[in-house]
This record gives C-alpha cells, structure tokens and sequence, in this order.
C-alpha cells in the first residue's frame, strides 16, 4: 500500500536460537591513497549533501574530542533528557548534512539530547590520516569514543548508509546503551570497488580534481570477517529497529535494509520504504518520515519504561 510515496513494510521476526560465531572481531579497511591526506573517492556512500553548512537557527557550537596525537572528532551537542540521539554520517560525509541537521531541529523542539560528529579526516575533525590506517577501523573507533565520552543514559542511533553498519557495529558491542536502532539507506555490503559516481548527483557539490579520484578495491575496503558479519551472519541485535530506504537509491539496493531486517534477532523491526526516495533520503518528505519516526520510537520507549518494560 502506498501512502504519499512511502510503501510502508512492516516486518517481526522471531529468528531461531543462534549457534554460529559472531562477530567478535571485525576490521574493515579503506585505503589511503596520499601521502598526507586521505583520498578515497569522495560521497560514494555518502547520503548528505556535500557543501551544506549545518549553519541552522540556535545550533550547538562545534567543539572536538581529542583523539590520537593532534586529531580531533568535530562535534555539536545539544543538552535534553533521554533517551539520547546520535547521528552517525555516511562514508566520506559529515556533521553538517540535511538528515542531521534536520534531527537536531527536531531534537531540540522535542527536548531530547542530541549530538551529531565528524569522523577524523573529514569535515571539521583536526588533523588527518594517516598512510596505511584503516580508516573504517578509525571511524568505528571515533563512534564508539562519542557514545561513550558524549552521551549518557540510553541512546538512540540514526545511521546513514555507511554509518548505518557503523550503527549495528555499536549496537553489538554496547547493547546495554542502546534504546533503538533507525538506518537510513543502511550499506553493509562492500564487495564491490567503490567508484566516484555519486557526488556529482548533488547540485553545488564540491569536487576534488580529477587527478585524485581514485578506486578502493574490496580487499582494500573490508576484510573477511567484517563482511561475513554484516553480510552473512545472523545479527544479535534486540532493541527496536526501523529501516528507512528509497527504492531509487542506484547506490544501495533497498532490498538490503530488507535483509538485514531478516538477520537480527529483534521481534521489533520495521522496513519502511520511500516509492521515490533515492541514497540521499534528503527530500522533504524523506527528512519528515525521519523525524515522524524518531518521534514514534522515542514514545514507544518513554511508554516501556513508565510501565517498568524498558530492558535498559
């Protein structure tokens, strides 16, 4: 059925008792193909819009968290109650994108704690890559540090396309912080080499001149046992999930948020697909369905814990 362009699929399922090993351990790699800055083809997985300020009406400061030597993560805060929410950007995107600019808006109306980021090398981090650093291994690590050093109480994470596998990675590791799960164009499959095609789709994006566009092989990208556990295993995931995907996206196939709904254990997942939506999900009605279902979540949750169901 559709709903002003939303086809909407709802999705419980109640998997069997897992028996394989998962993903304890997980690395997943891009290159680094400068001597001095990291030049990975820009946006690919990205689903912000490059050159968007994040200059919004009251907007947290930008403030960093110190990481190895000088680098910083670029963060913005917003103070509220619980649970928290925190946007985790898309591949070679940032901070300052419509999806989590428009969460904080709703955040700050709504009361909620909100913070948004950006990885080291990218956006308004300090500092750069290094030559041969895995740089997905470091943006993980970069998510981690801000759920844990930023944020208090429950949280609620929204990833977009390659924060969305950053998102189950936290999830995995920190399920006692984790109120709820929303992806947005979730990407975990990374076996095919990544390509400069997707930035110039945006109007006013920035490019980088020809000469640096380069290719990320897969072996490059991820290794064995990172893709076997987005990609294969069953995923141990209980919270709430929501799944939002365009059926246009030319960059990740929507009938991957529909697999990954089929390999976590959580009985409370919803697929919820835009008819016209594509990678970005940055359209007006894309950024309302966002927030509409942010605002569902949080109620669900603020309702579980008057009744004493809340599991954190």
């Amino acid at each position: 059925m559709l709903e002003h362009g939303t086809s909407r699929v709802k999705m419980c399922f109640s998997l069997r008792a897992v028996t394989r090993h998962l993903c304890k351990k997980y690395r997943a790699t891009l290159g680094l193909l400068s001597t001095d800055k990291l030049m990975i083809t820009p946006a690919i997985m990205s689903s912000s819009s490059p050159g968007n300020s994040g200059a919004i009406e009251g907007a947290a400061v930008i403030q960093h968290l110190h990481r190895d030597g000088d680098n910083t993560v670029a963060y913005r805060q917003t103070g509220g109650k619980s649970p928290g929410v925190m946007f985790l950007p898309g591949f070679m995107s940032n901070m300052n994108g419509g999806k989590a600019c428009e969460l904080e808006k709703y955040c700050r109306r709504a009361g909620l704690a909100y913070v948004r980021f950006d990885y080291q090398g990218l956006g308004d981090s300090h500092g750069h890559l290094q030559p041969g650093i895995k740089a997905f291994d470091v943006w993980k690590s970069d998510a981690l540090a801000v759920l844990d050093h930023l944020t208090t109480g429950p949280q609620i994470l929204v990833g977009s396309s390659m924060g969305g596998a950053l998102m189950l990675l936290l999830a995995l590791e920190r399920p006692h912080r984790i109120a709820a799960l929303i992806g947005v164009a979730t990407a975990v499959n990374f076996t095919q080499p990544l390509s400069y095609t997707e930035a110039g789709k945006s109007e006013g994006s920035s490019h980088p001149p020809a000469e640096e566009l380069k290719y990320v092989t897969p072996r490059d990208f991820v290794d064995k046992s990172y893709q076997r556990c987005l990609m294969n295993d069953p995923i141990e995931i209980s919270c709430p999930i929501r799944l939002l995907h365009g059926m246009r996206d030319d960059t990740v196939p929507h009938q991957t948020s529909l697999d990954v709904a089929q390999r976590v254990a959580s009985k409370d997942v919803e697929v919820i697909l835009r008819k016209d939506g594509d990678h970005r999900m940055s359209q007006e009605r894309d950024l309302q369905l966002l927030t509409r279902t942010l605002e569902s979540l949080v109620k669900n949750i603020e309702t579980d814990c008057y009744s004493g169901e809340s599991k954190l």
